[in-house]
């Protein structure tokens, strides 16, 4: 669209005093761990609160089809262009700080951290200090944010289980703060979701302080898992589907012959069937179909509906 003729939102949005740094049609390739999809009109690296209570009443006023992300795992976007806003969360985002512990034993410690934070990171830097709890996250490619709002887990633990509290934003500006009891967390999900107008600012987890070797073996052993059993080194969303009650996705896909499959330079991982990987240049359509024979050689064979655990990029209800 040429700039005579960009929206008039974004005629507005381009002359407010932020901080944060705004791009116009920015290929959103590099936003996703699948590296898929096309264009978006605006993508706004938000860096503070400050901005984001600035934006989310702004969308809502001007009805902007939007999407907040961090690391974009979990996440198939269409190779079409995106007529809104992107929100990609950085700068205070990805803050870590260890709070003050007023447990008399002192194995008890709180961590907060923000919503942009990886957890790759947030791993590590817990290991470091001899915390146990959320070693798990070593292995998921995505960010604190992201964690809390779909209740990530992996070998045996969830991120609610840690989970003490959550700062977040609703769509007028305001931060609330909500304990982890105050809240629904149930597998691969919570309410806390932009989808439902509510944005994770930061988290509060607390961990059980233990000795640092141990701590750092656990890690090593969730790593080494996800290196021997994962196609790590190839581009993918993690897990394509949620694993339904009593059985895994992974085995009722492998067993329903379809491993390996491809479409297009999109392929059904050899390594694990639960993956689906970009070859190289596949696009949002060939890893759609591929989510669709999914979907239906399984449930033919088994009449078990797979649900898919990927998000498919889609605006909030500002169409």
């Amino acid at each position: 669209m040429p700039d005579n003729l960009q929206p008039e939102w974004l005629k507005t949005l381009v002359k407010a005093p932020l901080t944060s740094r705004l791009r116009r049609k920015e290929s959103l390739k590099r936003f996703n761990t699948w590296r898929i999809g096309g264009v978006a009109e605006c993508l706004i690296d938000v860096v503070n609160i400050a901005d984001l209570s600035f934006l989310l009443p702004f969308i809502s006023k001007h009805r902007i089809p939007w999407f907040i992300l961090g690391k974009g795992s979990n996440l198939l976007i269409p190779d079409t262009s995106w007529p809104g806003i992107i929100l990609h969360l950085s700068g205070e985002f990805k803050s870590w700080k260890p709070l003050e512990n007023t447990s008399l034993t002192h194995k008890i410690n709180h961590i907060s951290a923000g919503a942009a934070l990886a957890d790759v990171t947030f791993a590590q830097r817990c290991a470091n200090q001899g915390w146990t709890g959320m070693e798990f996250l070593i292995g998921i490619p995505g960010t604190i944010g992201g964690a809390v709002a779909m209740n990530a887990g992996a070998h045996g633990r969830v991120t609610a289980e840690s989970l003490l509290q959550v700062d977040w934003m609703d769509m007028e500006g305001n931060l609330h703060t909500s304990s982890r009891n105050e809240l629904v967390f149930r597998y691969r999900f919570s309410e806390l979701n932009g989808n439902f107008g509510k944005i994770i600012t930061s988290a509060v987890f607390q961990l059980q302080q233990t000795d640092q070797e141990s701590v750092e073996k656990k890690l090593l052993e969730c790593q080494q898992f996800r290196m021997e059993k994962q196609p790590y080194n190839q581009p993918s969303c993690g897990s394509v589907f949620k694993n339904p009650p009593g059985d895994f996705a992974a085995r009722l896909i492998e067993d329903s012959g379809l491993k390996a499959k491809k479409c297009g330079n999109a392929q059904i991982s050899p390594i694990h069937a639960n993956f689906i990987v970009n070859l190289g240049g596949a696009s949002s359509a060939d890893i759609l179909t591929l989510i669709e024979t999914i979907r239906e050689t399984v449930f033919s064979k088994y009449s078990i509906y797979l649900e898919p655990e990927v998000q498919i990029l889609q605006s909030s209800e500002y169409n």
